[in-house]
């Protein structure tokens, strides 16, 4: 298992084949030759067959180990990997071979298992394949990827095609599918069917010289291998994640990997909105940080470059793009670490599509049916494109209103799902500015949407939010899309067959189109199928997988890796974990080894001792880098494209050796593509033009596009069901409700100060790397019991009921754009019998004071925060100034104070004097220095109202950490943004609170 399916912490696709590297850690692990590796497992597997008998009982015994094997949790390693591994081995020597026909498959597989010419093979390998392989997938995806992503499927020859998905394309080629993906306009982790993939994979891999190795183009010229390598690229492409490996030099196939440069979307609403364009640069080496030079620019400009996307870098935060100049000139960055120059040229129609990790809307050459996409159109366009968009896309587009900072003359379409070809709508004879909107496949279904789950295996989604199935064909008979319910098979089951229901079957009635939501057939958390059958076929033209989870089905695997996260003193109170037991403990509000709290003092001034109002001139120090524009007569202008048309290499008896010329706009880079063959009734000399008078599909039938609401209340369950991990998974979940860093950030805080997740942080930089669920607790507030941490519905339903029926009531806090509060109102005593029980539910009575009271002062928390040399500190500088809350520009760190350095990233440090002494700065949040900041100007950035008693700091001033927790404890509900006045707001602090903590933020 260790040496075919090794764990990883960068899951990639799982293939059980015999790469040279799997035979030679198989021949070490069996202590054989290489050579002899598969012969001996070949005979092992074989010895464990029934002598006799049916086919039924020929692998009789691998199902009664599977059986016991599910029966046991499928703990371990499956039992049936051998068997497997030997049916992959008679698919390798059958491509090896003599043909790919499922006879020949049969033989070499009889052959393999000493059995030749033994038939009850055939059938026996019939009854299990499927069984098999569904429970190979099963095992990889609860191991999320820690093994592999999971690979075998098939759409045709549903038995030998599980098998032959395996073995037919090896790591070499499969590694040279993503250039092809990557040229041809593919997005990653889209599913496309196989006979979508094979015209344009057959171009690709026929071409003069051909990227892939010999053996593939050879099996490429057996009629019946076509089908099955587009199939293994399929599988490939829908588990792509978007980034290419880099390839050193020139080997088979003669091609040497090039760069490329893409943009990307950002349309802001938090915390207000926000129009940006930006860059992504496919380039050696992604992971590495370096600098670029803007080649293009007024003054060739150096540039920040950082990791991004997968396979990717974007703009150091230090550096900006205008919008306005990036549409409409001519952007050519050169990269200092590889040398290479990446250009991208203007376009009036700029296409962006999701990347489902990131949520980041990135520039994509063509639309794909049924994709989410936005489009930035020049104003000369915008006609055409909403003549085109209401032919062939779901009602429900929007044309929106201006952002600030959009450029003037272009305008953003959003909500856009195209389902079918605009046919002669875009011209097909000359390069056309809309030639983005003709989708690349005829045929496709996609399952978008919905509220997907963090993980490594695509395809998960919240039951409460699941997806919607969106289906386009040009199948003559129409289609139909069906959903299957995955049983599986039970531990004791008598047959071999894999348990399903089917439970929908919807026909497109010859629209040509269908949606539906997932939402209306009330689904609960499982697996299930969702396939795409052409009418009068038995046999899918595209299938995916489904799974729901809530968190009431939790990631028990992920729940089991957790590494535990809690809050101590000192640092600690940050979230840092702490090297060696200490004498404090917070997980949650349940508070260990804490100490009484002794408010002394008086509360903050009611008169806030800052400045209000004001905003820091310090955000427009951002450099922006300027282009030089494109002449008045440039296509972006005039529409007009000068088309250059590259000369196709011949033979020796003229014939062109590839199928395809490109015809390349010198202006905007456009592409338009020309047959360079004729048919064979074709007159001579003339061109033939694709076929525009296909039906056009009735789009009129398909609902208009949903909002997604009650995001919050999702998200908060699937953190749940997540119970923790990487910080990554923290961000997938945020980013489905916002899709922007601040938001993440105030998402984390407001969970944070709730009590509902502990955050670590790094002992070095501060900076979030782990989360983790708090305990299921009852935490005292005043106006009751606040349900804090775990509470999955299955928990809060049973723990509710025993509540009311004890005569309590349970209360709701809901916000339209914010995490909903619940609370039983009681006292201690009425809730005491919940902690009695054996797994009782702990009662944290008084919160405020429990967090509150392991409080250090703030000096001492100065005091305890890691420290780094000032010379590290580099990039642009600017000062907190706590007097009026606002940044100034700095050229030193030669004073006491807060810092904010740009550099490739953004680095807050604060600096006392002995800092400045020694030559050092302390690592710091931002919300962490500005109360630093005021304790050094003796000015806490607190006030207080005793009236309402309402606690005020300025906006970005969160209170940091436990420091928070304990301020929101009183009252179960985050702190609420006055922006009129740019202010944060504590409701419900007790007086002593109030006094406590000022106290803490003065000493």
């Amino acid at each position: 298992m260790d040496v075919v399916f090794p764990e990883s912490d960068s899951p990639t696709p799982a293939y059980l084949d015999f790469e040279d590297d799997v035979v030679e850690g198989l021949a070490d692990r069996m202590g054989l030759a290489q050579d002899e590796v598969t012969g001996a497992l070949a005979q092992a597997v074989a010895q464990t067959l029934a002598r006799e008998g049916t086919p039924s009982t020929l692998f009789a015994r691998h199902m009664r180990r599977t059986r016991a094997w599910v029966a046991g949790g499928r703990e371990g390693c499956p039992p049936f990997l051998a068997l497997l591994a030997v049916f992959c081995l008679a698919a390798e020597q059958m491509a090896a071979g003599d043909g790919m026909s499922q006879a020949n498959y049969f033989g070499r597989l009889q052959a393999a298992l000493g059995r030749p010419g033994d038939e009850r093979v055939n059938q026996a390998y019939r009854r299990v394949a499927e069984r098999l392989w569904s429970e190979h997938n099963r095992w990889l995806v609860e191991l999320d990827g820690a093994r592999g992503l999971p690979t075998a499927f098939a759409l045709t020859h549903r038995y030998v095609g599980l098998t032959v998905s395996q073995a037919l394309v090896r790591s070499g080629d499969r590694e040279r599918l993503k250039e092809f993906f990557r040229q041809y306009g593919f997005a990653p982790g889209v599913d496309v069917a196989p006979s979508e993939l094979k015209p344009v994979l057959g171009e690709w891999i026929t071409q003069a010289s051909s990227p892939v190795t010999s053996t593939l183009k050879r099996l490429w010229g057996m009629g019946a291998a076509k089908e099955r390598i587009a199939q293994a690229a399929s599988v490939a492409l829908s588990a792509w994640d978007g980034s290419v490996q880099e390839r050193r030099g020139r080997g088979e196939g003669g091609h040497v990997q090039r760069g490329h440069l893409a943009l990307t979307l950002e349309l802001g609403g938090f915390p207000r909105k926000r129009f940006a364009v930006q860059a992504l640069l496919y380039l050696p080496q992604p992971g590495v940080p370096r600098e670029g030079r803007v080649l293009t620019a007024a003054a060739p400009t150096a540039i920040e470059l950082v990791p991004d996307l997968p396979g990717s870098l974007g703009l150091g935060r230090g550096s900006s793009l205008h919008a306005g100049d990036v549409l409409e000139g001519r952007l050519c960055i050169e990269d200092t670490l590889s040398g290479q120059v990446v250009e991208r040229r203007p376009r009036r129609l700029v296409l962006f599509r999701e990347d489902e990790l990131s949520r980041r809307w990135v520039e994509s050459p063509q639309v794909m049916l049924g994709d989410d996409v936005r489009l930035l159109v020049h104003q000369d366009l915008v006609g055409r494109v909403s003549a085109v968009l209401e032919a062939v896309a779901r009602p429900g587009w929007k044309v929106l209103d201006p952002y600030p900072d959009q450029p003037a003359g272009w305008v953003v379409f959003t909500d856009v799902e195209v389902f079918g070809r605009p046919g002669d709508l875009v011209a097909s004879g000359r390069v056309d500015d809309l030639s983005p909107l003709v989708p690349l496949t005829t045929n496709q279904l996609k399952v978008a949407g919905g509220f997907a789950l963090p993980g490594q295996v695509r395809g998960k989604w919240h039951s409460w939010a699941p997806p919607e199935i969106r289906a386009a064909s040009d199948a003559p008979g129409g289609f139909r899309v069906t959903v299957t319910d995955l049983r599986r098979f039970s531990a004791d089951g008598d047959g071999d067959a894999v348990e399903e229901t089917l439970l929908e079957s919807w026909s497109d009635d010859g629209a040509g189109v269908l949606v539906r939501s997932m939402v209306d057939l009330d689904l609960e958390d499982g697996d299930y199928r969702v396939e795409l059958v052409a009418g009068g076929s038995a046999e899918p033209v595209s299938s995916t997988l489904v799974l729901l989870r809530s968190a009431d089905t939790p990631d028990h695997r992920q729940w089991a890796a957790l590494k535990p996260v809690s809050y101590s003193d000192g640092v600690g109170t940050l979230g840092v974990a702490r090297t060696r037991p200490g004498p404090v403990d917070v997980k949650g509000h349940v508070v260990t080894g804490g100490r009484p709290l002794r408010a002394e003092g008086d509360p903050p001034p009611v008169v806030p001792g800052w400045e209000l109002g004001r905003r820091s001139s310090a955000r427009s120090q951002e450099a922006v880098v300027r282009l030089t524009m494109p002449d008045a007569d440039s296509c972006i202008h005039t529409g007009r494209h000068r088309e250059h048309i590259e000369t196709v290499p011949t033979d020796s008896r003229g014939r062109p050796l590839r199928a395809w010329s490109e015809g390349r706009c010198g202006g905007c880079g456009l592409v338009r593509r020309y047959p360079t063959r004729l048919p064979r009734n074709g007159a001579a000399g003339k061109v033939p033009e694709p076929d525009v008078s296909m039906p056009r599909r009735d789009v009129t039938v398909l609902p208009g596009s949903v909002e997604s609401s009650g995001m919050w209340a999702t998200a908060f369950d699937a953190l749940l069901h997540t119970g923790g991990g990487s910080w990554s998974h923290l961000e997938r979940i945020a980013l489905q409700i916002e899709a922007t860093a601040l938001f993440v950030d105030q998402f984390t805080r407001t969970l944070e100060v709730l009590g509902h997740i502990d955050v670590e942080r790094h002992p070095a930089t501060l900076e979030p790397v782990a989360w983790e669920v708090t305990p299921t607790s009852l935490a005292g507030t005043r106006q009751g019991f606040l349900f804090s941490g775990y509470w999955p519905g299955r928990i809060y339903v049973d723990v509710g009921s025993r509540l009311e029926a004890a005569g309590l009531r349970l209360a709701v806090e809901e916000a339209d754009d914010d995490i909903a509060s619940y609370f039983v109102e009681a006292t201690a005593e009425q809730v005491a019998f919940l902690a009695a029980d054996d797994d009782g539910v702990p009662v944290v009575v008084d919160a405020w004071r429990e967090v509150a009271g392991v409080l250090p002062p703030l000096s001492q928390l100065v005091e305890a925060l890691p420290r780094q040399s000032a010379a590290s500190v580099v990039g642009d500088l600017t000062w907190y100034d706590p007097r009026d809350n606002t940044w100034a520009k700095v050229g030193s760190l030669d004073a006491p104070g807060a810092y904010r350095a740009r550099r490739f990233a953004t680095t807050d440090v604060v600096r006392t004097e002995g800092d400045v002494a020694n030559g050092l700065v302390a690592r710091s949040s931002v919300q962490l220095g500005k109360h630093v900041a005021a304790l050094m100007a003796g000015a806490p950035l607190m006030a207080f109202d005793p009236t309402s008693e309402t606690l005020w700091v300025p906006m970005g001033a969160d209170l940091p950490g436990l420091y928070g927790r304990a301020a929101v404890a009183a009252s179960g509900r985050p702190p609420v943004a006055v922006p009129q006045r740019r202010l944060l707001r504590y409701d419900a602090v007790p007086r002593d609170l109030a006094a406590h903590l000022y106290d803490l933020f003065k000493k």
